[in-house]
């Protein structure tokens, strides 16, 4: 849980923890799948009833490793699908409420976009329009080997669900969104991994068509749509809601502590190219010019930070793989090989093939 010892090497930050919820239920569809569900909590520190505090929070390393092994137990049962509809309004706390109350569908999705890291700290939202459509990514904010379409599935046929619930009928019709054989007309769900076995059998279930061996995971929604109302639309009682998630999120940035060691995790676990200051402010939901004053304030800057991520990656991969110089510097998201030779020459003094002949390994970064 949350509430262990201060081991800094598990000092994620506050966005890092995974509500116990979440976890809760997903071990009770384990269990209801007829699969021993106490087995996905052998060797962690936290037990089932650890879980039931409505504000338990669990570590993202804790969370992944108990739902590799829920996946594992029962995920070729349609584990995704069947979470997703135990998944309900409720268990989202004040982000499923200000999503409920919205004035209209497009401030519910603005809602879940910038909140999304409260409660799915795996994922991030990005919206951009093509013609008539609203196109929703999902986009992966560390690797999860094993885990992603997983993640993907659960994450997508939950929102689907909670948005043919949170709909006003009425209005939907009246824009031309009126269900038909219970499906939601128009909006599609698209993932990159292969269709899986269990799909069809939860196709009839689902309120839209999810399309699978696509290139990126994304929600589609006809841009008319994002102008229908909520079932519940209070203007008043969705601002309080989302002042609510906002002093969570704040909560949470307080409680990272050191703003560099929380940025240093982030990056060490994407993968490259490594995100902009602008794109990592938006990620701690802060301006940019916020975010380098911060760090000003710690005598370092962003491009620092990411310069040691990129120095302790790249002598990992010199050391301990086969790949070439040029393919690291890909990989470190150098679109230019002699910019990634200058670069390691200033980190290491040596140029990459040097520095692989032999020599010992400088000291990776591991503090701020």
């Amino acid at each position: 849980m949350s509430a262990t010892g201060p081991d800094k090497e598990r000092q994620m930050l506050g966005l890092f923890l995974v509500p116990g919820a979440y976890l809760r239920v997903l071990a009770e569809t384990v269990r209801q799948l007829g699969y021993n569900d106490r087995v996905l909590y052998e060797g962690l520190d936290f037990t089932p009833e650890d879980l039931k505090s409505n504000d338990s929070r669990v570590f993202v390393t804790d969370a992944i490793i108990l739902a590799k092994r829920a996946v594992n137990l029962a995920g070729q049962d349609g584990l995704s699908f069947m979470l997703a509809r135990e998944l309900r309004l409720t268990i989202h706390g004040t982000l499923g409420f200000a999503a409920l109350t919205s004035p209209t569908f497009a401030d519910a999705l603005d809602s879940v976009r910038r909140y999304l890291h409260l409660r799915v700290p795996f994922l991030s939202m990005s919206q951009s329009e093509a013609g008539d459509q609203v196109l929703v990514k999902l986009c992966t904010e560390f690797e999860v080997p094993g885990l992603y379409p997983f993640l993907a599935e659960t994450v997508s046929a939950t929102l689907i669900l909670l948005t043919e619930q949170l709909l006003d009928r009425e209005d939907a019709a009246k824009h031309g969104f009126a269900l038909e054989d219970g499906k939601l007309p128009g909006v599609t769900v698209r993932l990159s991994a292969p269709e899986p076995p269990w799909y069809q059998r939860f196709a009839d279930q689902l309120p839209v068509r999810f399309e699978y061996g696509q290139p990126d995971e994304m929600m589609v929604f006809p841009r008319e749509l994002l102008e229908v109302r909520m079932r519940l639309a209070d203007a008043e009682a969705s601002r309080m809601a989302r002042d609510q998630c906002e002093f969570e999120l704040q909560k949470a940035l307080k409680e990272q502590g050191d703003i560099v060691l929380a940025i240093r995790n982030m990056l060490r676990m994407m993968p490259g190219p490594l995100p902009s200051l602008e794109a990592m402010a938006e990620r701690f939901c802060v301006s940019s010019r916020t975010l380098k004053r911060r760090l000003a304030d710690r005598d370092t800057s962003y491009r620092e930070i990411v310069e040691s991520v990129l120095k302790d990656r790249a002598i990992q991969l010199l050391r301990y793989t086969n790949q070439s110089v040029s393919e690291i510097a890909y990989e470190l998201g150098y679109a230019d090989l002699s910019n990634f030779s200058r670069a390691f020459r200033k980190w290491t003094g040596k140029s990459a093939s040097e520095f692989r002949e032999g020599g010992p390994d400088p000291a990776p970064e591991v503090g701020p």
